[in-house]
């Protein structure tokens, strides 16, 4: 029996962005520096080899491993 991949590209949202984070990591990726190289280089090799879903829980992991080790 094959079992269809969960999708993790919609749906209701658990985490909440604000638009400032969002501009400011828009910001970053298109940076001429050696940071928004390396970030455009990382998502370009994800987009790459991995498929929307795949992509998606990369994201959903990085954002879950900030939040477990954040700083407060």
């Amino acid at each position: 029996m094959s079992l269809k991949p969960i999708d993790l590209t919609g749906g209701k949202s658990v985490y909440c962005f604000n638009q400032h984070q969002m501009d400011q990591s828009k910001r970053l990726y298109e940076e001429d520096s050696p940071s928004g190289q390396k970030i455009r280089e990382a998502v370009q090799r994800l987009e790459t080899d991995l498929s929307r879903n795949e992509q998606a829980t990369v994201a959903f992991t990085l954002i879950e491993h900030l939040n477990e080790t954040s700083e407060f």
